[in-house]
């Protein structure tokens, strides 16, 4: 009987050792109706069991069979576990992987598919569902996200910005730690394909190649002709870095043979290796040229890339704007207008103040002012009737004569005394 602190079991539950707890566990389920509490209970056991065993073999991929041997308890075979899977595929975390297949298949795939479906109907089929292999999606969404960690950690930071692209064959290497088998691998691209976070594509040499989403975008991602160019032009500057290294190898070579050759006295020789080497060096400069070009073009690519992201970010924001200039009902035609209303009331608006300063007084018109004339003419004859004559003023003295006036009679002077009496 394995014993549950063993490494290679260590995906057993703790209570494995437990006889007592583990009889009702290896027994058959009842049906749900007969004991629902029992039944969800010994469900919910199993189906963890088979989480943990799926992570411990780091593999989403495993049949019955492989179940039951992996869960075997001395001569005790677990009776329950075809009631545990189908429970399961009823809930979506399991799916057979010919269901799987066929969903991620092509046309011409499918069409395949349905007629192995149909041979294996009519002549029967060697595979029973102890050997029907079955995807355990739990551990497919785990591995997802060590793999999109190991994308981050690994490709993302690359220094000419096109570290999403990834050769299928590199990625593979650099995940063997998060899968077990090329087919876990394949089925993990297309779980991560649905969720949107890679795709699949081809280079023009028919190679496959992975491109990971952009961490700052929410939107599925999309392989494109420029994604094969750089993985072209990442091929093409790797095969230049092998053939420097080899030159460079050359190179240190033919030095060491030259020093030999100088040390054993042999110039000639040694003139013949220097040449070589000179030779070799000015090809390791060509070569190295031609890698700063090739470095050059993927740092274009990733800059068109970085421009167009730029250039939808203005075209998205210029329509943001223009949409709320026309919520809110602005526009140049709308200011012009208010602006010739403000205008013209403001204007209203003075000759209604003036019209107001006026009072209640009535407005003169020109017949008006003729008749103000006319009046301002007659009151000016009214003054000057009114005015008193020019005559030479009364005598202070006596009465018409002056005082040395020898020549006047004693009746004029009784007279003028009279009058000032008179006077007085």
């Amino acid at each position: 009987m394995p014993a549950g602190g063993d490494v290679e079991n260590s995906y057993l539950p703790p209570v494995w050792n437990d006889d007592a707890a583990m009889v009702g566990y290896m027994a058959m389920i009842k049906a749900r109706h007969v004991n629902p509490i029992d039944h969800d209970r010994k469900v919910k056991f199993w189906e963890e069991a088979i989480d943990s065993y799926c992570i411990h073999q780091k593999n989403a991929v495993f049949t019955l069979d492989t179940l039951k041997r992996a869960f075997r308890r001395g001569d005790q075979i677990p009776a329950s576990l075809g009631i545990v899977i189908e429970h399961a595929k009823s809930h979506g975390t399991l799916v057979t992987l010919n269901d799987w297949k066929e969903k991620h298949s092509t046309w011409v795939n499918w069409g395949v598919s349905q007629l192995s479906k149909t041979s294996s109907w009519i002549f029967g089929s060697g595979d029973s569902m102890q050997n029907s292999k079955i995807v355990h999606i739990p551990t497919l969404k785990r591995q997802s996200e060590e793999a999109m960690n190991l994308f981050i950690d690994e490709f993302k930071s690359q220094c000419d910005g096109t570290g999403e692209v990834i050769a299928y064959s590199e990625f593979y290497e650099k995940a063997r730690h998060i899968f077990r088998t090329k087919e876990n691998f394949d089925i993990l691209l297309e779980y991560m394909s649905d969720t949107g976070d890679v795709t699949v594509g081809q280079s023009s040499k028919g190679e496959r190649i992975i491109k990971f989403r952009d961490i700052g975008s929410n939107d599925p991602v999309q392989f494109t002709e420029a994604d094969a160019s750089v993985h072209d032009i990442r091929r093409a500057m790797t095969k230049v870095e092998r053939e420097i290294s080899v030159l460079e190898d050359k190179a240190k070579k033919y030095e060491d043979e030259c020093r030999k050759a100088l040390r054993a006295g042999e110039k000639s020789r040694a003139a013949s290796f220097l040449r070589q080497k000179k030779r070799i060096t000015k090809d390791i400069s060509d070569k190295d040229g031609q890698l700063q070009g090739l470095l050059n073009m993927l740092h274009q690519l990733a800059s068109t890339k970085f421009n167009k992201e730029v250039l939808d970010a203005y075209k998205i924001g210029s329509q943001a704007f223009k949409a709320n200039l026309a919520r809110h009902g602005l526009s140049p035609d709308q200011v012009d207008k208010t602006m010739d209303d403000i205008s013209s009331t403001l204007e209203d608006y003075k000759e209604l103040e003036d019209a107001m300063s006026q009072g209640f007084g009535f407005r003169t018109s020109d017949k008006d002012d003729d008749l103000q004339k006319e009046l301002d003419a007659l009151m000016n004859d009214e003054k000057k009737a009114e005015e008193p004559l020019g005559l030479p003023e009364v005598p202070s003295g006596r009465f018409g004569l002056r005082e040395d006036d020898q020549e006047f009679s004693v009746e004029e002077r009784s007279l003028e005394e009279r009058l000032k009496k008179l006077r007085g």
